[in-house]
């Protein structure tokens, strides 16, 4: 289906695919149509300009308003799917559904959606009920597994960059926060993060904190729910990091945490100096 008439306001879909696997239509509106031409402002607000007798097909009215859960979509495809995050990202809404799967896009910034209130208003409510949000799915996740008595999990998964150790922290902080019985384990567990990301974790071209292993925690709540205990599992650390970074990479924050925490005499007796000194941590 496309449209023939086009009026100022309609929202369409513009083919600008030039060949790659990577592109995608891209949502435009129409702003005027004048001596001929049709001229349309894309998601990236670029101006276009098409002949009059150019086709287009219809942008359906979900993805024009955008929708909190993607299952919504009229046009379920990659590319409503794509402009509805970006519509939202705009928006400071970085979370969105689809169904029960969260998907989260980096803000690159930070965002008070974090704090306590957030976990208070979050605990103990459906999935929906309130906008998506990472809480929702930890809250999900520990009432699930409190009402069925069954062990549940949650997989956090994404490219380099993509927020995922930032997300993982957030899930343990909350359900640290809403089991309710504030101990030393449960401090213990969000204290490990630091440790395991100076060890496992390091600067790379498309993020500052890059973790270059695969975790696994395994969290035990007694049956009352409070947490009692963890077990953090590592698996496949990129070693050759160690001896050999790509170029404008580091090594792990590890080693130029200790060089910069160490005292000048510390460093004598060890007969250490500064991270610039040594080829495995200045490699350019």
């Amino acid at each position: 289906l496309f449209f023939f008439f086009l009026l100022k306001g309609d929202y369409v879909w513009v083919d600008l695919r030039t060949g790659s696997e990577f592109n995608v239509e891209i949502g435009a509106r129409v702003v005027a149509t004048q001596a001929g031409q049709i001229i349309l402002v894309d998601d990236n607000d670029e101006e276009l300009h098409f002949p009059i007798q150019t086709k287009f097909r219809p942008m359906h009215i979900s993805s024009v308003e955008g929708v909190h859960d993607m299952i919504l979509l009229g046009d379920l495809k990659e590319s409503a799917i794509l402009h509805n995050l970006h519509m939202r990202y705009k928006e400071d809404n970085i979370y969105t559904y689809t169904g029960s799967i969260l998907v989260a896009v980096n803000p690159y910034k930070l965002l008070d959606i974090y704090n306590m209130d957030y976990i208070r208003q979050y605990s103990n409510k459906k999935i929906g009920e309130l906008s998506p949000h990472i809480f929702a799915i930890g809250d999900n996740a520990y009432w699930s597994m409190q009402r069925y008595q069954h062990d549940q999990c949650i997989i956090i998964s994404g490219e380099s960059g993509s927020g995922k150790t930032e997300s993982t922290k957030l899930i343990l902080q909350f359900l640290a926060a809403t089991s309710g019985q504030h101990s030393w384990i449960e401090q213990q567990i969000l204290d490990a993060n630091p440790i395991l990301e100076a060890f496992g974790n390091a600067k790379t071209v498309r993020n500052d904190n890059s973790s270059r292993f695969g975790k696994y925690i395994d969290i035990h709540f007694d049956k009352r729910g409070a947490i009692e205990g963890a077990k953090i599992e590592q698996y496949l650390l990129e070693k050759s990091r160690i001896v050999s970074q790509a170029r404008d990479e580091r090594n792990y924050h590890v080693f130029y945490c200790m060089l910069a925490g160490m005292s000048k005499e510390e460093k004598q007796t060890l007969d250490l100096t500064t991270a610039s000194d040594y080829v495995y941590l200045n490699q350019v």
